[in-house]
């Protein structure tokens, strides 16, 4: 670990991953804000969650055509330049413009998970020059302290998820952007704060007791929820005939088979 904290090119990828990982989190938690209070379209809300994992897909499959003749760092910054420049012009896109909505968003979402590759390329690149350099084999540490952050970023994603629906069902209306904003203010201090701790207490103690002692703030927060949180029921009815009825639209089982798929090749090539 020390080795690998004095590589600057490491600390750079991983301060990228962890500002990449905050960008991210901070669009897919504002979706539905957005859709149901911007746009005021409650509606389109699935829709434009299904365009965002469909685009990311189609991205990332893209991404060995798109890259192939350019220098990985170069394209990768040419990438976050690009989606930079979307994200802001999303800012100006009237409310209403439907089509324009979803265009930005199919082209924001290929660009960054066409890049995304790159970024583990280049922690490939950092392995192989730190093993000729030092003659040890880092890839083990490495590529777990990126997968770390992907699944520390898994759970805070459906955390945020959950926590804009909750939120917005918890305050008036006019108070969501209030409540939302100190919500996501402290959960980011936390993430920048928990990555080095956790990296410190690591080398210390070992990893397997920094989960167990990470056991303990999640206890308390579920017993934390379930003290201060009213019950709130579901605005709309659902059964079990829903569930077989939606089942049998066309393309649904098809759907979910895809979704398996691609979840189980994702996952089967981390652990690989």
């Amino acid at each position: 670990l020390k080795t690998l904290l004095a590589n600057k090119d490491w600390r750079i990828l991983f301060a990228l991953n962890v500002v990449n990982l905050i960008a991210v989190l901070f669009k897919g938690g504002t979706t539905l804000y957005y859709v149901n209070n911007i746009m005021g379209r409650a509606d389109l809300g699935s829709l434009l969650l299904t365009t965002t994992l469909a685009s990311g897909v189609l991205g990332a499959m893209l991404s060995p055509f798109i890259f192939k003749n350019i220098d990985k760092v170069k394209g990768f910054k040419i990438s976050m330049a690009i989606e930079a420049a979307l994200l802001t012009g999303m800012y100006f896109v009237p409310a209403g413009n439907v089509a324009a909505i979803f265009a930005l968003v199919i082209i924001i979402n290929i660009i960054q998970l066409a890049a995304t590759p790159l970024q583990w390329s280049m922690l490939s690149d950092i392995i192989d020059a730190e093993e000729k350099r030092s003659g040890k084999k880092l890839s083990g540490i490495v590529f777990s302290t990126n997968l770390f952050a992907i699944k520390l970023g898994i759970a805070i994603g459906g955390f945020w998820s959950m926590s804009t629906a909750t939120t917005m069902r918890l305050v008036p209306a006019a108070m969501v952007p209030k409540a939302l904003a100190i919500i996501f203010s402290a959960v980011s201090i936390a993430t920048v704060v928990a990555a080095p701790l956790g990296s410190y207490f690591g080398a210390l103690i070992g990893w397997r007791n920094v989960f167990l002692i990470c056991a303990l703030p999640s206890v308390v927060a579920l017993l934390w929820q379930l003290w201060v949180l009213p019950s709130m029921r579901p605005e709309s009815a659902g059964s079990f005939a829903t569930l077989v009825k939606v089942l049998r639209r066309p393309g649904m089982v098809g759907g979910m088979l895809a979704t398996i798929l691609i979840f189980s090749g994702h996952f089967a090539f981390f652990t690989y």
